[in-house]
């Protein structure tokens, strides 16, 4: 009967024969589905014939019969011992459609074994050829052998000719064409269809086949000798218990049998397919076949699949035990299942959770780790600087070490080639932390309180981004330490300045090196409050770096800000003597010398370098600056300034400009303002950027009222003078010169709350609402200035000694001439003369300065403060009048501070020394911060009490360290011991 398979679609031919009337389980070779067969009452009346009859030969049907010789058969495989469902079989092999009939043979084949002898068949017409032995069958214990086939018996009955007109058979039609036949093995002869085939279209039937002997039923169990009640174990001859123990053992579990080969036969060849064991052996005619049910062999029309040519035996425990006897085996299934899943489970979460992390964490630190990103502060800076270094060769690494180097000379040229040096090595390599560190720390020991805000800030950002990324380390903190310190003057930078010089002594890490810095930035941060303890700090620094030159330095200045002079210029000069080279403690000793008033010495010094080194070019030019700076001798200074810049191509363009920025500032001191462009011009030419140029530039075009020169060169020192409240004053006097009164009174304002000693920028403010027309306003503003109550009225603003940014006293009030005065409408308004005159005597210019305020006095002779300012000119003069003027002044005015700071300087002028100690007293009672009373008073105890005078003289210098008054006396206290 033909059946389709019920998941592919596959159809089979099967003998009848084999099907039980309770059905067969058949498997699908091409996709091994099990399904259930049952026989049909038409297949079943022709396949079986009553016992006994003797078949004879069918007509063959008029249709041409179909060549199908026999290919050799394949060579079986062992059983895999890992597959639980045992070996159905090998997958058929492929090949071209139409080289095999699937049809042709529909009974077993007509070859026995060559292992076992059986009757020998009924002769053919024609002899076939004698089929090749297959290969052995192992013995497994406990499998039953197949049973040896019996003689063969007679044929059956004919097929009725309806059998043979039967549509189902043929539903196929013809097979495609141009199919030819595999070619016969070389032993074979063509030979007809044997008698008794019947040919159904393109089906074709051979005689059928020999009736076996009935199986024997087992009631015993082959193995332990139970009782059998169940047909199913009766057929198999095991019981449920022993199949159990077998399956345990899968290399016992089955029995590969050879395959059977058929002789080719004339009209096409017959194949044995796998077969499968009945779901009911003892209902059934027949001998049960144990090497499983009959396998369907698929029609080549429907699929392309060879079936397979070898049959297996297998004893399939999983089948076995899907019988409803076999629990334990399901339990035993079950629990093996969930023990495979917690397994499994566990080794995933063991994989994922454990091993993969460990594994990325190795992976990770052994791959080499990724350079940080540079931060966007350092490659802004670096974009800045690039303009500055077009140019640049080397390595990073070079221009560090020379940054190094040069650091390590202690000396403030060094600290400007270092700053360069260090610049160039962040340039190349913008992730250098090395290079911040000690770029930083060249610029905070170089400029030191001179340095702009934009600078000062750039380092800042710098220093953070570089903590950032690297941390803080020791070169880092004592960096920024430095940095804090060049801007002690602003609140909390001292206290944060000892806090990471403490860190870095807190790393137990630091190098000798940077604990020594730390120590040298803790002596820093004590000097102004205990001079004991910095001391002590710069003994720590001095043994943990002996060549750290800057201990000396700083000691020394030490004892400048405590006012022990003496004690700071025998330190410089000790230092000098081991270091004739060192510059840094020549100029600081000079600068001291001028600063307490003894500008001879400074000089000496300066001379003593040219005899031991001559033709040195920076102790040249630092006479020249020492003649029109301390001396007021600008015109030997630009003979010596002139000399020297004709030979200005001998040296470098640094050293060429700072000529030639001195040479301006000289001339313009000499009043030659063409002069002061010309030198000024070529040292920009030397240095475009050159900040001192640039100011001696704009103070000319100040004094000619040309604002757009003036604006052009602001530009090129805002930011970068040594006192941030004179940029402000400076930049104040550009808008007012501009017209803007608005702006320039906020810059003066500002000025004042940068620095509250600037008077010159307080005195600007109301000259910018004068200039607004802003009358009221501007006398409110020159009141407090007048009465000079917060302000004193002998010192205009603080100036260094020293300095490349030269201004001459008085230069910020320079071109606000009559700004004032013409506020005034009528004759007998005084105010705006009296202030005018006010402007004009911090300017300097006391003739006119007289002259107004007599005009004053004429119109109002009750003007104390007008009488107290003419005995102060009259002071300056040594006019004789100046005591009667000041008594007349506090007669008019008693409570006004200036009128008793003139009283007590005019009996101090008389020897009126208990008098003007009186006077000089109660005018500190009325005004505190009055420097010039404190110093007179401390002047006129130097003789009787020299202690109480050191301790006055002390505490006006800690107020105002630029106060040279009071140094010059403390100078003088120690001369004396």
């Amino acid at each position: 009967m033909r059946i389709v398979c019920q998941k592919c679609a596959a159809a089979y031919a099967i003998d009848d024969r084999l099907i039980t009337p309770k059905g067969v389980r058949a498997q699908c070779p091409r996709c091994r589905h099990l399904q259930l067969v049952k026989r049909e009452a038409s297949a079943a009346s022709v396949t079986a014939p009553p016992e006994g009859a003797v078949p004879t030969p069918a007509p063959p049907v008029a249709r041409e019969p179909r060549s199908n010789p026999a290919a050799a058969p394949a060579p079986a495989k062992a059983a895999s011992k890992s597959d639980l469902f045992g070996d159905f079989g090998e997958m058929p092999e492929l090949g071209p459609p139409g080289s095999v009939d699937p049809f042709a043979d529909l009974g077993p084949s007509s070859a026995p074994p060559a292992s076992e002898p059986r009757a020998a068949p009924k002769p053919a017409p024609r002899a076939a050829p004698a089929a090749k032995p297959g290969p052995p069958v192992p013995d497994a214990p406990g499998v039953a052998a197949p049973a040896a086939p019996a003689a063969p018996v007679a044929p059956s009955k004919p097929a009725p000719a309806s059998a043979a007109a039967d549509p189902l058979l043929d539903f196929l039609g013809p097979p495609p064409g141009g199919l030819e036949p595999e070619a016969a093995p070389p032993s074979a002869k063509a030979s007809p269809a044997p008698a008794g085939a019947v040919s159904l279209g393109r089906m074709s039937a051979r005689p059928p086949a020999q009736v076996l002997p009935k199986p024997e039923a087992h009631t015993h169990c082959r193995s332990c000798g139970k009782d059998l009640t169940d047909a199913f174990d009766q057929a198999m001859g095991i019981c449920e218990d022993c199949k159990q123990r077998e399956a345990a053992f899968p290399r016992e579990s089955s029995v590969m049998v050879a395959p059977e080969v058929a002789a080719p036969a004339s009209g096409g060849g017959s194949v044995e397919l796998p077969m499968m064991s009945g779901l009911d052996p003892s209902a059934s005619g027949e001998e049960l076949r144990t090497d499983g049910a009959a396998a369907l062999s698929p029609d080549s029309r429907v699929s392309s699949v060879k079936p397979a040519r070898t049959s297996h035996i297998t004893a399939a425990p999983v089948r076995s035990a899907q019988r409803g006897g076999s629990g334990g085996g399901r339990r035993a299934g079950v629990v093996g299942l969930l023990a495979l899943a917690v397994l499994g489970a566990g080794g995933a979460g063991y994989y994922f959770l454990v091993h993969k992390p460990q594994e990325e964490q190795r992976l990770r630190e052994a791959k080499p780790a990724a350079p940080a990103p540079v931060p966007p502060e350092v490659l802004a800076a670096v974009g800045r600087w690039k303009l500055q270094f077009l140019e640049l060769e080397g390595t990073s690494a070079e221009h560090l070490a020379a940054g190094q180097k040069q650091l390590g000379l202690d000396q403030r040229i060094a600290y400007t080639e270092a700053e360069e040096s260090f610049q160039q090595a962040l340039l190349l390599d913008p992730r250098s932390t090395d290079a911040i560190a000690g770029y930083v720390q060249a610029l905070a020991l170089g400029r030191g309180p001179g340095m702009d805000d934009n600078s000062f800030q750039e380092a800042r950002e710098l220093l953070q981004a570089a903590q950032r990324t690297n941390g803080e380390t020791p070169a880092l903190l004592v960096a920024h330490a430095n940095l804090l310190l060049a801007r002690s003057r602003q609140p909390g930078n001292l206290e944060e300045a000892s806090r990471l010089a403490t860190e870095v002594l807190s790393q137990p890490g630091a190098a000798d090196a940077y604990k020594a810095e730390a120590h040298l930035v803790l002596g820093r941060a004590q000097v102004a409050t205990s001079r004991e303890l910095a001391n002590q700090e710069f003994d720590a620094a001095r043994k943990l770096a002996p060549g750290l030159k800057r201990v000396d330095y700083y000691s020394a200045l030490a004892h400048e800000q405590a006012g022990q002079y003496g004690q700071a210029l025998k330190q410089l000069n000790q230092r000098m003597r081991l270091d004739p080279q060192d510059w840094n403690s020549l100029e600081a000793a000079a600068r001291i010398y001028v600063e307490v008033g003894e500008t001879g010495r400074a000089r000496k010094l300066y001379e003593d370098r040219l005899k031991a080194k001559a033709g040195d070019v920076r102790a040249t030019l630092a006479l020249a600056v020492l003649r029109y700076q301390a001396e007021g001798n600008a015109r030997e200074a630009v003979r010596s300034l002139r000399a020297l810049t004709k030979n200005a191509s001998r040296y470098g363009p640094r050293d060429a400009s700072e000529m030639y920025s001195h040479l301006a500032a000289a001339e313009r001191t000499a009043g030659n303002d063409a002069g002061a462009v010309e030198a000024a011009t070529q040292a920009l030419k030397a240095v475009p950027a050159l900040p001192e140029a640039h100011l001696q530039w704009f103070l000319v075009a100040l004094a000619q009222k040309d604002a757009a020169v003036a604006r052009e060169h602001l530009k090129g020192f805002q930011g970068r003078l040594e006192d941030a409240a004179l940029e402000k004053v400076l930049e104040g006097r550009m808008l007012l010169l501009e017209g803007d009164a608005g702006g320039a009174q906020e810059r003066f304002q500002q000025a004042v709350r940068l620095d509250d000693r600037r008077l010159d920028a307080k005195l600007l403010e109301g000259v910018a609402a004068a200039s607004a027309k802003k009358r009221d306003e501007a006398f409110r503003l020159f009141y407090p200035v007048l009465e000079a109550r917060e302000w004193d009225p002998l010192r205009l603003a603080p100036r260094p000694a020293l300095t490349r940014f030269w201004l001459r006293p008085g230069d910020t009030l320079v071109g606000v001439e009559n700004v004032v005065k013409s506020l005034g409408d009528r004759p007998e308004d005084v105010q705006p003369l009296l202030y005018e005159a006010l402007v004009r005597f911090h300017q300097g210019d006391h003739p006119t300065a007289e002259r107004l305020l007599q005009s004053v006095v004429d119109v109002n002779a009750n003007s104390g403060a007008a009488q107290a300012y003419r005995a102060l000119i009259a002071l300056d003069t040594n006019g004789p009048q100046a005591l009667s003027l000041a008594q007349r002044a506090v007669g008019l005015e008693r409570g006004l501070p200036v009128a008793r700071l003139s009283l007590g300087l005019a009996q101090a002028a008389g020897r009126d020394v208990a008098g003007a100690m009186r006077t000089l007293q109660s005018a500190l009672d009325v005004a505190p911060k009055m420097l010039s009373a404190q110093t007179k008073l401390a002047e006129l105890l130097v003789t009787s009490k020299p202690k109480e005078a050191r301790a006055v003289l002390e505490k006006v210098v800690g107020l105002d360290p630029s106060y040279f008054p009071a140094k010059k006396l403390l100078f003088k206290l120690d001369e004396r011991g």
